[in-house]
């Protein structure tokens, strides 16, 4: 035990006396740091004195000459003026080159007394490092070193040479960077520091050290620095053309005098290029001090609100993006090409102003289309980005910061009488029944609702106001995915394929709804019957445990083959729900465009364009000059009317374009 207790007191004592060494270390370290702060200050002050001195005797200089010159109150002759300033100038060169003496002396003797206290320091460092851990190991010594270093004069060199680029590193760390960040400049390639280019031992050459300091110095500083404006080459073709536009104010005096302008920048859209208008507002004041201006006459607004871009170049970007499926960033690319140099988010608030000033048309779309006795529903997914909900144990404000991406539905509602689709982005994007009732709650007559088996509309399996109608698409889908593995499968494809085959021959020989109705009954309604019989015969025979999938095809044609018997009821009605996923399939085109639609508010907006360029696409009109017209009258247009600012309603207004 008493062995034990020396061996640990001994390695205790080994471990202070480490300790101990390695404070001296860091402590030498330290005045090594002091040693090279005292000495980049002392430069500093000579550097200083010496522009002082320069500078009072330039004055001085320039004083004399000015006096001899007979620019004072007192001239001279021209030999005495000659001779004083022959003299004068021999003084200041003699002067100016012992002051360049004395700083070369005084920065020698300091350079070379630097030079010797780093070595000692250097040498109880070096002295520290070997000795630590040894026997009897000598205390460092802190006092300067008497008579010569303890070096040679290899060495000595070597050393001599290593402290002038250290030298011209303090001098690259006085003017230079500090920051990580400040190392980058617009629109310039980084600048190099000395000290990363003698990393790996390698010289530097003295001129390139002299480079890199004055770039360094030279730079400016560009923290705080305001950030300049984007370039539109645009605004300068303007200039002096047709479509500068100079406007002055009323009752102008002629001894009015122009102080200035204010200047509107308009950028319109034109069939393959943008034009661009410059309004200048000119500015008076006359000799009595009265300011006269011109407030921008109402032709010359911008319906789209406080942004330099017009309606026509904003319609072409939505038909770009939402018409021909082009994404934000090859649009962005197009716009660079034509000459506009605009930011993503700034194109982005172009389509989020966009889809506000549209709002008005939500109401009056619904209406149209729930007051219809036919409309087809139907719904997909998009990704949003929304917080995530509450989990078992969680409060809403333990999550309320948290986002997430998820799938999110919108709704797909068409009505073929009249050519309208509406997306409609409920609920925050949530598949719910909730979700269907209320886009139907104001329906006061009669409506047959196309839809697939979705328990979201079941709701309305049984309704008398509002009645469902299955899809015979859906009911046919699951047998022909089982075509290939079941001779059941393919029996049904061919009763499936009668019945659509006899509906579009009573299509082509009929087109009032009410024979169209009466050939039903006659001629579908005994195939339904036997698609009915064959389906029972089916479930009765059928396993699940030998064949579940297609036991669950014919339960799911059972279940729905109630609510496709009304088809039978009117003659306008479709036997499946195509037509609506035909319009939803612009939907998962724009997917392949895009990751996500983003928050909630931006899904309401993403389902608003969509439906105004689905029906403009049903109607078959042009994108940009009904957007154009839509956008020009919708602020002006009275609630009741904005019924005719929809697709089939929409003719071309009499109102003229911006300009």
């Amino acid at each position: 035990m008493k062995s034990e207790e020396k061996s640990i007191k001994a390695i205790s004592a080994q471990a202070h006396g480490e300790a101990a060494d390695n404070r001296l270390l860091r402590k030498k370290f330290r005045e090594k740091d002091e040693l090279i702060s005292d000495l980049r200050a002392q430069i500093e002050n000579l550097n200083k004195n010496l522009s002082e001195k320069v500078s009072q005797m330039a004055d001085m200089m320039d004083k004399l000459v000015a006096f001899m010159m007979g620019r004072g109150d007192v001239t001279l002759s021209d030999s005495l003026r000659d001779a004083v300033v022959s003299g004068v100038r021999a003084e200041y060169e003699m002067r100016e080159r012992k002051l360049k003496e004395e700083f070369s002396r005084q920065l020698g003797n300091l350079t070379s007394e630097f030079e010797a206290r780093l070595a000692a320091k250097d040498n109880e460092i070096n002295s520290l490092r070997g000795d630590k851990g040894g026997e009897g190991g000598n205390t460092p010594s802190t006092t300067l070193p008497e008579g010569s270093m303890p070096v040679t004069p290899e060495e000595m060199a070597a050393r001599n040479k290593q402290l002038e680029q250290q030298k011209a590193n303090l001098q690259v760390t006085s003017y230079g960077q500090h920051t990580e960040s400040a190392k980058y400049h617009h629109g310039e390639q980084q600048v190099e520091n000395a000290d990363d280019l003698d990393l790996n031992g390698e010289d530097v050459p003295d001129e390139r050290v002299v480079e890199i300091a004055r770039e360094v110095k030279a730079r400016k500083d560009m923290k705080g620095v305001e950030k300049a404006r984007r370039n539109q080459p645009l605004v300068g073709a303007a200039k002096g053309g047709k479509y500068d536009i100079v406007l002055l104010p009323d009752n102008l005096p002629d001894d009015a005098v122009e102080i200035g302008e204010d200047i509107t920048v308009r950028y319109s859209y034109v069939k393959g290029y943008i034009r661009t208008h410059i309004i200048r507002r000119k500015k008076f004041k006359d000799s009595s001090g009265k300011y006269y201006h011109v407030n921008l006459p109402d032709k010359y607004k911008n319906c789209m609100g406080r942004t330099q871009v017009t309606e026509s170049l904003i319609a072409q970007i939505l038909t770009m993006h939402f018409h021909y499926g082009m994404t934000l960033g090859e649009v962005e690319e197009w716009l660079k090409a034509m000459g506009l140099n605009f930011a993503h988010s700034t194109v982005m608030n172009w389509i989020k102003k966009s889809a506000d000033i549209l709002e008005p048309l939500d109401k009056p779309l619904q209406k149209e289309i729930t007051t219809n006795s036919d409309v087809h529903g139907d719904e997909t997914t998009v990704k949003g980005k929304d917080k995530r909900l509450a989990a078992k144990g969680e409060k809403e404000e333990d999550v309320e910061d948290e986002l997430h991406y998820f799938k999110r539905w919108i709704f797909c509602y068409y009505a073929p009488l009249v050519g309208l689709t509406q997306f409609v982005f409920h609920e925050r994007g949530r598949r719910t029944q909730e979700a269907v009732r209320k886009y139907f709650e104001d329906v006061m007559e009669k409506l047959y609702l196309h839809s697939d088996g979705a328990p979201i509309y079941k709701c309305y399996d049984t309704g008398e106001l509002i009645v469902r109608i299955a899809c015979l698409v859906h009911m046919r889908r699951p047998f022909y995915k089982l075509k290939d593995v079941s001779i059941d499968a393919m029996k049904m494809l061919k009763i499936f394929e009668d019945i659509f085959k006899e509906d579009r021959n009573i299509k082509d020989s009929f087109t009032h709804p009410d024979e169209i109705t009466r050939e039903r009954v006659l001629r579908i309604a005994p195939l339904l019957n036997d698609m009915k019989s064959y389906l029972d015969k089916l479930k009765a025979s059928l396993s699940a445990e030998e064949e579940p999938e297609l036991l669950k095809a014919v339960n799911y044609a059972l279940t729905e083959y109630p609510c496709m018997l009304r088809c039978l009821e009117d003659g306008s009605l479709d036997l499946s729900n195509n037509i609506c996923e035909r319009q939803i399939r612009r939907i998962a085109k724009y997917r392949n465009n895009s990751f996500f639609v983003g928050s909630p508010e931006a899904g309401v907006r993403f389902a608003r364009l969509m439906s105004v360029f689905a029906n403009i696409r049903n109607h078959k009109l042009d994108p940009v000059k009904y957007l154009c017209d839509v956008f020009r009258r919708i602020k002006n247009t009275a609630d009741d009317k904005l019924v005719e600012l929809l697709a089939h309603k929409w003719l071309p207004s009499t109102v003229s374009e911006w300009v």
